[in-house]
């Protein structure tokens, strides 16, 4: 029998513990609303129109949501696609979207869903259940290979019951299914459309049932998205949307204030004041799910000895230099499991942490060259996003390697080429990660040595097991167990990756902007079930 959304939750509580446009600003009679940015030139929207326009750190490397690659393309996919939950009101509690209930058998290998019968994509087809099972096929398909299909390797088969019923039966339980469900890369695809197209074709000119369809993608310059006027929640206020890619902090404030864009996401502590200050603007503050870190490759030497690891670890003040670059924007991270998660504890974590100490680093850099696992002059590359604050990571521990005549260079490459480098695998590296409140989330994909965005190229039998097993476990107290195991081994004892901080969501908000929250991952969420944002 199916249960109503209360007996879902309770259930869960065990389980998890386009064609060329140009855009001018908001009403066009609000003297605060931003005027048109520079590349908005083929057309000028007309006074009444509602254009808001939005400024994302990195261009997207697709916007398929099963080929979805890092926050960039999620940051805005929820706005074209839905998922069969939803998780844009509160990432820990999901809520019905395209599936109205939903029903978890008690040995937790089967999720049943009632699927909304009024959802239309936005090419006008019927979504139905067969779109359902079609979306999860192609994740899985290894043909693909969907960087989302390690989330939902246990389900063995999603069957279509009928029209508006889908059935997903799983190979053993899985705790954080549902909320997998929810992220921007669970969003349902059309069956129909991507047979006709192929999927090369559909990744440039995506189609979903969000309330926000596609228009137009112009490399290095914009993305831009039109109202849906049939979602099936309600008529989006917004006629258009437009992201930009900026990558520089600076200048993303810069065109906050300048009126060129709405919201900046990423506002820089520094920024803070100027822009809280002004009458036209607001900073809007959510504890984020977003972490910094620096990594090390596990399969390479030197980076593989911990010696090595902990030699870096002691010769660079982690401590000050987050207080310099991230102040009161951030808080010291020792775990890869966000606090006030499950597994998220941090105190033994804490403690196991290692201090500036530039003889002990010392120390361990004599042995690893009186071992031949060090040569002097050795010299090598730290790879970082296009971000100042990642970037100025990487430039300090270049600088205080050079101080043992090891010679770093820093490179920063535009995500699109970073990412596959990242992928095959480099020496060290300055990278984040933001993902939903499950302890799954940040440490399988990461950690699992058959994981994609595994960068450190970690290879343990053991982690392995340990984090198969916490996605098995249903019972909070032995996932708890399971996870602090994976943190103390690859955190503190081998120091794999050195966490750095979380991040809170910082975003500049232009005062036009009516029904605009933050998102705890940066997310862009302009409908949901409560919010409709618009501009005044």
């Amino acid at each position: 029998m199916l249960h109503t959304l209360r007996r879902t939750t309770a259930l869960l509580a065990v389980l998890l513990g386009a064609t060329a446009l140009v855009f001018a600003g908001g009403s066009g009679e609000d003297e605060a609303a931003p005027a048109p940015a520079q590349g908005d030139t083929a057309q000028q929207a007309t006074p009444t129109e509602q254009v808001l326009r939005i400024g994302i750190a990195q261009e997207p490397a697709n916007l398929n949501s099963i080929l979805m690659t890092g926050i960039y393309a999620e940051a805005l996919a929820g706005n074209l696609y839905d998922t069969l939950v939803s998780l844009k009101e509160d990432s820990a509690n999901p809520q019905p979207l395209l599936a109205e209930s939903w029903d978890i058998s008690d040995d937790g290998l089967t999720y049943t869903f009632n699927l909304r019968d009024d959802v239309l994509f936005h090419n006008g087809e019927a979504f139905s259940a067969e779109d359902v099972k079609f979306t999860f096929d192609q994740i899985l398909d290894e043909a693909n290979a969907s960087p989302s299909a390690e989330f939902f390797q246990q389900i063995d088969e999603v069957v279509v019951v009928d029209e508006y019923t889908v059935r997903f039966d799983l190979s053993s339980p899985y705790a954080a299914l549902i909320l997998a469900l929810g992220n921007p890369t669970a969003g349902i695809i059309p069956k129909d459309t991507v047979e006709e197209t192929g999927m090369d074709a559909f990744d440039r000119n995506p189609v979903g049932t969000g309330p926000y369809q596609f228009v137009e993608w112009v490399p290095d310059d914009r993305v831009v998205l039109e109202k849906n006027a049939d979602y099936f929640i309600t008529e989006p206020a917004l006629d258009r949307v437009v992201f930009r890619p900026i990558p520089q902090p600076e200048t993303m404030a810069a065109e906050l204030l300048a009126g060129g864009i709405h919201i900046a996401p990423n506002i820089m502590p520094q920024d803070i004041d100027r822009i809280d200050g002004r009458d036209n603007l607001r900073i809007e503050v959510e504890p984020g799910l977003s972490n910094r870190y620096l990594g090390f490759s596990d399969a390479e030497m030197p980076f593989a000895d911990p010696r090595f690891r902990k030699a870096v670890y002691h010769m660079v003040d982690f401590d000050a230099m987050v207080e310099g670059i991230w102040g009161d924007s951030a808080q010291r991270a020792y775990s890869w499991i966000p606090p006030n998660t499950l597994g998220g504890e941090t105190a033994e974590l804490e403690r196991a942490a290692l201090s500036y100490n530039p003889d002990q680093a010392q120390q361990l850099i004599d042995e690893l060259r009186a071992d031949g696992v060090l040569e002097e002059g050795f010299s090598f590359t730290i790879y970082s996003v296009q971000d100042p604050a990642r970037s100025r990571v990487a430039q300090a521990v270049a600088t205080a390697l050079r101080d043992y005549n090891i010679d770093a260079a820093v490179e920063t490459p535009e995500w699109g080429t970073l990412l596959p480098m990242l992928e095959e695998g480099v020496p060290m590296y300055a990278m984040g990660w933001g993902s939903v409140p499950d302890p799954d989330r940040w440490t399988y994909r990461i950690f699992h040595s058959t994981s994609n965005r595994n960068f450190s190229r970690v290879d343990d039998p053991e982690i392995d097991a340990l984090l198969e097993e916490g996605r098995r476990v249903t019972d909070n107290d032995k996932r708890r167990q399971i996870y602090h195991d994976v943190m103390m081994k690859l955190v503190a004892e081998e120091y794999v990756h050195i966490p750095l901080v979380w991040l809170n969501t910082i975003v500049g908000v232009n005062e036009s902007v009516q029904d605009f929250k933050a998102s705890p991952q940066n997310y862009f969420h302009l409908v949901t079930e409560e919010r409709n944002v618009s501009l005044q």
